[in-house]
């Protein structure tokens, strides 16, 4: 069933590639309204995460956000798969990072550094593209798909630019085995924490909410720079990205500081385009004693 699954999920990643972006998003607005409309999928979700998130939101301005967002969140599905067999010409040239100078002096000081970006915008090219405009070595931690033939398959095509990816589950042995050469390490922490013992509690848009530690604690630990790696949609299948800096300092900060400094800025993201945030997730799942 797994190989199945694999030669299903090649050819829909082969038959994106000839795809061109103006029928893909003809084919992301029919996903959206079956998503949004036909499915409802997480539909729940969505609808209590921006409530409580948007209280004085009218029912139409409500409406009329979910709707932006499920054609956001099709957008990104679809261009997550296109994103499998985009050239490094094509990718460039839609995905434009206007700052990446900014990470130059720790890596001519041999720093390793922290990147902190969000599940904004496309995060998918972002994990894929980083390593082409960046003189850091790229390590990315992530949580591997449980389909194992799929998985190696997905992780060849997103680390085909240079990317080196770690399992979340391998975390600290990489962090306390740091490679010789200067390195970024790619922690994306808006998700809800699989610990709720560890989690660092941040008030986040108006409501107590769960955070991961460990980008927090591995930069106080080691003191790592780090940068917030904000996305931003242009127009469709075009972004820009933006490296800002959150602590230059972090063995000197107290715990969880650098993670309220991190959802302050998100948060800060959000309310100018709510939207392009990934409200279909458990985000506070826990709720504090």
């Amino acid at each position: 069933m797994q190989y199945l699954g694999l030669v299903g999920f090649r050819l829909v990643v082969f038959l994106f590639r000839l795809l061109p972006f103006s029928v893909l998003f003809v084919l992301a607005d029919l996903v959206s309204f079956l998503l949004h409309k036909v499915i409802g999928y997480r539909l729940k979700v969505v609808k209590e995460n921006l409530n409580k998130s948007f209280p004085d939101l009218t029912e139409d301005g409500l409406e009329k956000l979910i709707k932006s967002f499920y054609i956001h969140l099709s957008d990104i599905l679809l261009e997550g798969i296109k994103g499998y067999s985009l050239s490094e010409k094509e990718l460039r040239k839609r995905f434009v990072y206007k700052n990446p100078e900014i990470l130059d002096e720790a890596f001519q000081s041999g720093n390793h550094i922290m990147l902190m970006p969000a599940h904004y915008g496309n995060w998918e090219w972002a994990v894929l593209s980083l390593p082409l405009p960046l003189k850091h070595q790229i390590i990315g931690v992530y949580k591997p798909l449980r389909a194992q033939l799929i998985e190696a398959f997905v992780g060849k095509r997103r680390s085909r630019f240079g990317l080196i990816l770690n399992p979340i589950s391998e975390t600290r042995t990489a962090m306390n085995n740091p490679p010789a050469i200067p390195t970024a390490y790619i922690m994306m922490s808006d998700q809800h924490p699989s610990s709720r013992k560890k989690a660092q509690w941040i008030n986040f848009l108006g409501r107590d909410t769960a955070c991961l530690h460990g980008a927090d604690h591995y930069a106080r630990k080691f003191n790592y720079p780090v940068y917030y790696m904000h996305i931003a949609r242009v127009k469709r299948g075009f972004y820009e990205v933006e490296f800002s800096p959150l602590e230059l300092n972090a063995s000197a900060t107290q715990q969880a500081e650098i993670t309220q400094k991190y959802m302050s800025v998100l948060e800060e993201k959000i309310l100018e385009k709510p939207s392009d945030w990934l409200w279909s997730h458990r985000r506070w799942k826990y709720e504090k004693d």
